[in-house]
């Protein structure tokens, strides 16, 4: 059992008068001692009790920091037992000491630069490129947000707490007029941040952890058959709207995404028995997806078959602001109100385009690229005519 003694050396008086305070710890017979660095008059010491006498404010103000010094010994004894390793006075008393010693100063915006610089060093390794640019946009946020409440450029870590997440959660709806989902995913990116402050032991807890995020579900849309067969046949007369709509109509067709149709190339195609596929892993997850090339997919593929031997790409895909800022006139012109989006295509794809054709869920799962079922049951909707297909078969049961 570990012993607190709490002594003077009162023949070693300093300049003031006073003497040092000092505390000797001993473990298993083994002692180590060290200054407590407060002082008390020698006349006001009582060595049996290891404390000040007397009702002065100074006597009371060193005798509640030295029983809270040997509350805080006590618990790291019971830390360092818990943890299974050996215990000593030295050990007790090293650990007392790192606690309070002064800790440097890590900003926020510091250690989040660091972690982006990290990230871009593993950037087609092991890290997608859309994610070092999400994590750069939310260090941008978060730095907007430092001057414009506190005019400040970074703040220590350990000055992040619940209270100042509510107000950056308030300016990123109000003044950035984010989303909910938006501003969830920006929080929670910097939570990742607090984490790592966390297991660098800068700070002892995470503050997201006590906010209350939730993700608010959102129904991105797909295209009906109707609609997706009007897109097809519409004639256009600009042929940078023609391409984006081809490029649109052929994720539509297969579910990639925009940065795996951006990247699609002849090495992605495979023949087998007499049909074509495309066997290409997720740009965002690395995910292996198989997915067999219909008959749309292939005569757009077909229209554009020079461009591959010019570009090495299969397909004239633009940069993702500018496809989506050509469906929105792509939209208007064909007569459709929903806001397409390489996204919905990716929907399409699931709902209109397999589902409800009978295709069953763990195929489109694996032909999408997810890694669960879950994952694509938010793409996935069950539509009326899915619906009543299948009770036709439970109608029968009744005839």
């Amino acid at each position: 059992m570990v012993s607190i003694l709490f002594f003077i050396k009162r023949k070693k008086l300093l300049k003031d008068g006073t003497t040092s305070i000092f505390v000797r710890v001993t473990f298993n017979r083994l002692s180590a001692e060290v200054t407590t660095g407060r002082s008390v008059m020698p006349s006001h010491w009582v060595a049996t009790k290891g404390r000040a006498k007397g009702n002065t404010l100074v006597n009371k103000q060193t005798n509640s920091f030295l029983d809270q010094m040997e509350y805080t010994l006590h618990d790291l004894t019971l830390q360092i037992q818990r943890e299974g390793k050996q215990v000593s006075a030295k050990e007790i008393l090293d650990r007392y000491k790192y606690l309070n010693a002064p800790k440097p100063k890590t900003g926020i915006l510091a250690l989040y630069a660091e972690h982006n610089q990290e990230l871009k060093e593993l950037v087609d390794i092991s890290v997608a490129l859309a994610t070092y640019k999400r994590h750069e946009t939310s260090l941008k946020l978060f730095h907007e947000f430092l001057l414009y409440k506190y005019q400040v450029e970074d703040v220590d870590i350990s000055e992040i707490d619940v209270e100042m997440l509510q107000k950056y959660q308030h300016y990123l709806m109000t003044v950035r007029h984010n989303s909910n989902n938006t501003t969830v995913k920006y929080i929670r990116n910097l939570g990742k941040i607090l984490k790592l402050a966390v297991s660098r032991k800068l700070i002892t807890a995470s503050p997201t952890e006590e906010l209350k995020l939730k993700m608010e579900p959102v129904d991105k849309g797909f295209l009906t058959q109707e609609e997706l067969t009007r897109l097809a046949n519409k004639d256009f007369n600009i042929v940078r709207l023609e391409q984006v709509r081809d490029v649109f109509l052929f994720c539509c067709y297969t579910g990639l995404a925009y940065i795996d149709v951006y990247s699609l190339s002849i090495n992605d195609i495979t023949e087998e028995n007499g049909r074509l596929w495309i066997r290409k892993s997720r740009y965002k997850t690395n995910v292996m997806y198989h997915v067999p090339i219909l008959k749309p997919a292939k005569e757009i593929l077909d229209k554009y078959a020079s461009l591959s031997h010019k570009e090495g790409k299969l397909l004239p895909v633009l940069s993702n602001q500018k496809m989506n800022a050509y469906l929105k006139e792509i939209a208007g012109i064909v007569g459709i109100s929903k806001d397409l989006t390489t996204h919905l295509a990716r929907h399409t794809f699931a709902t209109t385009v397999t589902l409800a054709n009978q295709v069953s869920i763990e195929n489109v799962s694996k032909m999408l690229g997810h890694s669960s079922i879950r994952m694509t049951q938010h793409y996935a909707r069950v539509l009326d005519a899915s619906i009543e297909h299948e009770m036709l078969n439970v109608e029968k049961c009744y005839e």
